[in-house]
C-alpha cells in the first residue's frame, strides 16, 4: 500500500475551512504571525510555502522583522495581542541570542509548532496545547490508513526534539512499543528490520534500500531531501515499494504537517477564544 499525504491533507483541509468559516461569521479572524530574522533562500522559501498555505486555509497571515535588540519586545508584544492567534519562530534567531530563550517566551497556547519548552515537556504527561507537527502528521497518517499500533514495535531513526523524541511519546501513548535510533546506534539494520513499523528521519537521500526491511513492515519516510533539483526520501522509494506499505515523497507526510500547522492554528484560536 502507498501512504497518499495529499489526500489526507486535503481532509484536514475541509475540516479547517469550515471552522474558519464558523469564527469568521463570530467575527473572529485566525491569524499566524511569522517572527523572521534571516531572509535565505530557503527561509523564504518556507515562508512563501507558509503564506500560501495561510491563504487557502482563510487565515491571516505575516511576518514580523526582528533582530538582536528588539526580538524579545516583539514576542512579548505577540503575546499580548489578543489578534495573534499563533505563533512561528523561524529558524536561526540571531547568532547572539539562544534560541531556547526565546523559545521560552513564546506563550504555550499560541505556539503552533509544538517547539516550546513548556509544550514539550507537558508533551511526556500528555497535556500538551500542541505537539510538533510533524510528529503528529506521522501519527496522522497511520492512523489514517488504520495501521495498528498498540502492541507494535516501531522503530524510529532520528532523535530530533521536532520528530524523533515527540514521535516516541505519542506512540507510546498509543500502546505501540517503540525503539529510537541514532547515528550511534549498533546493528542498526537489524533493529529496523525487526520492527513492524519504521519512521526514517535522518535527512539522507535513499539511505535504506530493500535490505533495510522486513516484507510486509510499514514505512512512513519522513524525509525530505533535494537530489539533482529532486525531492526524495530517506527510503529507496523504488527498490522497497513492492515489499512494503510506505508513504510518498513527495506527496506524503509534508503535506499532511503543513495541514496540521493550520489546523493548530485554529485550534490555538478557539482555545484562546474561551480564555
Amino acid at each position: 500500500m502507498i501512504f497518499d499525504g495529499i489526500e489526507i491533507a486535503e481532509n484536514i483541509k475541509k475540516s479547517v475551512a469550515q471552522r474558519v468559516e464558523n469564527l469568521k461569521s463570530s467575527g473572529i479572524f485566525p491569524a499566524l504571525r511569522c517572527v523572521v530574522s534571516s531572509d535565505d533562500k530557503s527561509t523564504r522559501i518556507y515562508l512563501n510555502s507558509i503564506k500560501k498555505n495561510c491563504q487557502s486555509f482563510g487565515i491571516d497571515y505575516s511576518e514580523v522583522t526582528v533582530n538582536e535588540k528588539n526580538i524579545f519586545e516583539k514576542i512579548k508584544e505577540l503575546n499580548s495581542d489578543k489578534k495573534v492567534h499563533g505563533i512561528m519562530l523561524m529558524h536561526p534567531v540571531p547568532s547572539q541570542i539562544e534560541e531556547f530563550k526565546v523559545l521560552s517566551l513564546i506563550d504555550p497556547l499560541k505556539d503552533v509548532e509544538g517547539r516550546t519548552p513548556q509544550n514539550l515537556g507537558m508533551l511526556i504527561m500528555g497535556k500538551a496545547y500542541f505537539t510538533p507537527c510533524t510528529a503528529e502528521a506521522v501519527v496522522e497518517m497511520l492512523k489514517y490508513y488504520r495501521v495498528p499500533l498498540a502492541g507494535k514495535n516501531v522503530t524510529i531513526v532520528g532523535r530530533s526534539t521536532t520528530v524523533g523524541k515527540p514521535l516516541s511519546l505519542l506512540l507510546i501513548a498509543e500502546d505501540a512499543t517503540v525503539t529510537v535510533c541514532h547515528s550511534k546506534t549498533v546493528d542498526l539494520i537489524k533493529k529496523v528490520k525487526e520492527a513492524d513499523i519504521v519512521v526514517t528521519a535522518v535527512g539522507k537521500p535513499k539511505m535504506f534500500d530493500e535490505k533495510w526491511f522486513g516484507e510486509g513492515s510499514t514505512i512512513i519516510d519522513v524525509g525530505i531531501n533535494v537530489v539533482n533539483g529532486k525531492v526524495v526520501g530517506d527510503v529507496d522509494f523504488d527498490s522497497v515499494s513492492h515489499k512494503v506499505s510506505i508513504s510518498k515523497v513527495p506527496g506524503g507526510v509534508g503535506n499532511v504537517t503543513s495541514a496540521i500547522l493550520m489546523r493548530n492554528v485554529i485550534n490555538a484560536t478557539e482555545l484562546i477564544c474561551k480564555t
